[in-house]
């Protein structure tokens, strides 16, 4: 008994000992911390310079020297947070991220009970976060700025924007600490959108098939269907596994050894086993095959097809890139989006009005043709005109009916055309008979197009009205058997909606406006603005890959080119410790 209590109390204090966490005195972590501001001239581990060394020196002296990210020899939940959000910014590749995140991961991965080891990636992670931190609050991190398909055509004089600096970073980061706020400033930087940590897991998830080093592509040559084999059928299931597409059976734990084991081994043993049913497409194949096509956008057929090997055979390295990109664009958005707002994903070529955090009704929708890209915009819907005119804007006059009326003298009668001299309201109408073309390149009389509602007017029966300087809006159109195609980049810069009767009435029916109403108006031909008493959000964006309400990851095709990414950017950080 005494030696079963003596060996009780040994297993005890090797238990506890083994669980008892180190922990980093002050003073240690204070000298350690000096070391790599003050004796390592500017250099931390891994022969790094520092970005920000005086901000760093006025940072940690009103710190007393004392880790920020550090919790004795472990990350503290901030730390985590700024980690996680460093390696989701960098993973995209589209800029010089100076985060050196990789560098950062490798040594928090080999992490020992070294003060200056702790005190050294405690400090870099403070000079990450200083650039991490202006990034995010200057906007920088924001994809398709800049573009020119629609500029805008008003120049309002305006103060220059105040940058946020290191120094101002400095005190952000000093303040919450003060008030214990650390995670709060942290997690603040990162958009707090379901869509955005959705995006963010399947990032995780594509990383880690990458870094796993069993992936490369399928080589089949002829499409496959139900009941064929080849040799990579093993390889296929395997991909749609980690892909999420592939729903194991309940059963699996029954499956044959033979169909657990590595597929390059099955791929290999193909030759003198090629009857083996593992090497046979069978239905729970066919099933993940079609999930994995209809979160592309291809036909699902369950065929293992051409477009179908190509979406399969995209490297989960540069699929997790797309994603990283895509998480950005979730920074156009505010953080309360409204409880009711209209949401246009245009790589998508659909709008959802979003009722509740829930779609109210769906529809597709044209979008801008490459030449005219549709702008990234956040705005709201002011108004809804039934039976609108259009007042054709002077660069499409210009480009696409002017060319065209000068040929024909005939055209702008019949499509019912009016001219105006000038956009001032009220302006004279010029007749259609005599018209002097040069009148649209005068300075002093600018002509303008004018087309009258009706069946044949391009803007449709209903127009939704957002305020915004580069004349883009809604609207319905004459041309609907467009909603048929699959690629529906097809308009002047404007969005096209499927159902503009069925969205009017949506928005309009808690200002008594029913279906039998609108259509009395617009049957009339009589346009008729309507000013809504609450003006409703919209967001037109453009995500190439998202995460949709099963919680499956959705990929499309990238129309605009605007998930384009900079392969020579990223070589500060590939570099090895």
């Amino acid at each position: 008994m005494l030696a079963a209590a003596c060996m009780a109390l040994l297993y005890l204090a090797l238990f506890l000992s083994g669980s008892t966490r180190p922990l980093l005195a002050p003073l240690v972590a204070k000298e350690s911390i000096e070391y790599w501001l003050y004796d390592a001239p500017g250099e931390v581990v891994g022969s790094i310079s520092l970005q920000y060394q005086d901000e760093l020196d006025a940072l940690y002296r009103q710190h007393d020297y004392q880790p920020i990210w550090m919790d004795h020899f472990q990350l503290n939940d901030a730390g985590k947070v700024l980690v996680r959000s460093l390696k989701h910014t960098a993973s995209d590749e589209w800029k010089a991220y100076r985060y050196r995140i990789a560098k950062l991961q490798t040594e928090i991965k080999r992490l020992s009970n070294q003060p200056k080891h702790a005190a050294a990636i405690d400090v870099l992670l403070s000079d990450a976060f200083i650039d991490y931190a202006q990034q995010v609050l200057n906007r920088e991190l924001l994809p398709n700025t800049g573009e020119l398909d629609h500029p805008s055509f008003k120049k309002v004089a305006s103060a220059p924007a105040i940058r946020v600096t290191s120094l101002d970073v400095i005190s952000l980061l000093s303040q919450s600490l003060e008030h214990g706020k650390l995670h709060n400033l942290v997690s603040d930087l990162v958009p707090q959108h379901p869509g955005y940590e959705g995006l963010a897991r399947e990032l995780d998830r594509y990383q880690d098939i990458a870094d796993g080093g069993g992936w490369y592509p399928l080589n089949i040559k002829q499409s496959l269907g139900l009941g064929d084999s080849h040799r990579q059928v093993p390889r296929l299931r395997w991909m749609l596994k980690a892909y999420g597409d592939y729903s194991a059976s309940k059963l699996a734990w029954l499956m044959p050894k033979d169909q657990q084991q590595d597929p390059l081994l099955l791929e290999q043993a193909y030759r003198r086993d090629r009857h083996n049913k593992v090497y046979r497409i069978d239905a729970a194949t066919v099933s993940a095959l079609r999930h994995f096509q209809k979160r592309h956008g291809l036909t699902s057929s369950g065929q293992l097809d051409e477009p179908t090997l190509q979406q399969l055979n995209v490297a989960p390295y540069f699929i997790a890139q797309r994603i990283a990109l895509n998480m950005k664009r979730w920074r156009y958005l505010p953080v309360d989006m409204g409880q009711r707002y209209v949401l246009v994903n245009m790589a998508n070529f659909r709008l959802d009005l979003i009722a509740d955090g829930a779609s109210e009704l769906s529809m597709k929708v044209v979008i801008g043709r490459d030449q005219r890209r549709t702008p990234v915009l956040v705005e709201t819907i002011s108004a809804v005109v039934l039976a609108p005119q259009w007042n054709v804007p002077h660069r499409i006059a210009m480009r696409d009916i002017l060319p065209v009326a000068q040929k024909n003298p005939n055209y702008l009668a019949r499509h019912n055309y009016k001219i105006f001299e000038g956009w001032q309201t009220p302006a004279r109408e010029v007749d259609l008979t005599n018209v002097d073309w040069r009148g649209f390149n005068s300075r002093i009389n600018t002509f303008r197009f004018v087309q009258t509602a009706g069946s044949d007017n391009a803007l449709g029966d209903v127009k939704f009205v957002l305020p915004n300087d580069k004349s883009i809006y809604l609207h319905d159109t004459n041309h609907k058997e467009l909603f048929a195609r699959k690629m529906r980049a097809l308009s002047s810069g404007c969005i096209r909606v499927e159902k503009p009767r069925q969205l009017a009435h949506a928005l309009l029916k808690d200002q008594n406006w029913n279906t039998a109403l609108i259509n009395k108006v617009i049957r009339r031909a009589q346009t008729r603005p309507v000013k809504l008493k609450r003006p409703v959000p919209v967001y037109l964006m453009y995500w190439t890959s998202w995460v949709d309400e099963h919680g499956q990851l959705q990929m499309r095709d990238d129309v605009y080119q605007r998930d384009q990414i900079n392969s020579e950017s990223h070589k500060l950080d590939s570099i090895v410790l």
